[in-house]
């Protein structure tokens, strides 16, 4: 009983909660209780592509001393992941603690979804132009355009810092995975203002600069991690992709081989989902 209510309190403060600080602060209060702690770290990830798309962390003042980690995972889908922490002369974490984390995991990971999920779909509110970071070899900030850091400035309110070790941990984290991978990192952050998406791809071999790319989320990449975040069914994913292609109701159940009524019913179950009041409202939601 008292895991329920831990789950849907939760869920209310994660639905209710603006920002990664206020849910970092909420998920880290709640969870106190069970197990306590004097610092956290916690990072949502693209449950698609793996790379981070949201972090916070609070330190214990007197330094850390010991650390336990919470994969934040739903049925192999990983959402993100929580590091407790405790200052120096704290004392370990204990193993009864440790149970007692694995416990609670899929409740937290299911508070963080329900962090994106839980709000409505809405248009991006941005007008700004894409803008691109340059990160060196030794991932220091090489070089940016004006625009990007309006973007940046969003994710890192502090100004930015030039000392190596001091590289925002959104940039850090992107480029740690394009150098690991060898490959195009791709993350889709979810914001107050629409989602942005952040691509990170080498520019001249595995140890060369990185180009770090900021831009409202085109549908094209908004809509496979949409269908992640909200749960959409297989059928409810083909009938809003051919909404996005323009096609009526009729069409689109003939093309499935089921009647107009029942891509209706589909419909109304991605309109609750999404927090959309129907078709126009969903469609100008995911084309950002």
């Amino acid at each position: 009983m008292e895991a329920e209510e831990f789950r849907r309190g939760l869920l209310t403060a994660a639905a209710a909660a603006t920002t990664v600080p206020e849910l970092a602060t909420e998920l880290s209060r709640r969870l106190d209780r069970f197990i306590p702690h004097d610092g956290y770290t916690l990072a949502g990830l693209d449950p698609l592509t793996g790379v981070g798309c949201f972090h916070h962390d609070l330190r214990p003042a007197a330094g850390t001393g010991s650390e336990m980690p919470i994969a934040l995972t739903i049925r192999g889908v990983v959402w993100g992941g929580l590091i407790l922490l405790r200052e120096r002369g704290g004392g370990p974490f204990s193993q009864a603690e440790a149970l007692s984390a694995e416990r609670l995991a899929g409740p937290l990971a299911a508070a963080l979804r329900q962090f994106v999920a839980g709000k409505p779909l809405r248009p991006g509110r941005r007008g700004l132009f894409p803008g691109v970071v340059v990160i060196s070899p030794d991932d220091t900030i090489k070089g940016m355009t004006s625009t990007a850091r309006t973007w940046l400035h969003e994710f890192v309110p502090e100004p930015l810092r030039a000392q190596p070790d001091e590289l925002p941990h959104l940039l850090w984290g992107i480029a740690y995975f394009t150098r690991r991978t060898n490959s195009t990192a791709l993350s889709r952050i979810p914001t107050c203002a629409g989602w942005v998406a952040v691509h990170a791809q080498l520019l001249d071999g595995a140890e060369g600069d990185i180009a770090v790319t900021f831009q409202p989320a085109p549908a094209s990449q908004l809509l496979p991690a949409i269908f992640v975040w909200y749960g959409f069914t297989p059928r409810e994913q083909a009938i809003v992709e051919y909404i996005l292609g323009g096609l009526a109701t009729k069409r689109i159940a003939r093309l499935l081989g089921m009647s107009p009524h029942t891509v209706s019913d589909h419909l109304r179950s991605v309109y609750r989902k999404t927090g959309t009041a129907g078709r126009e409202e969903l469609i100008a939601g995911l084309r950002q």
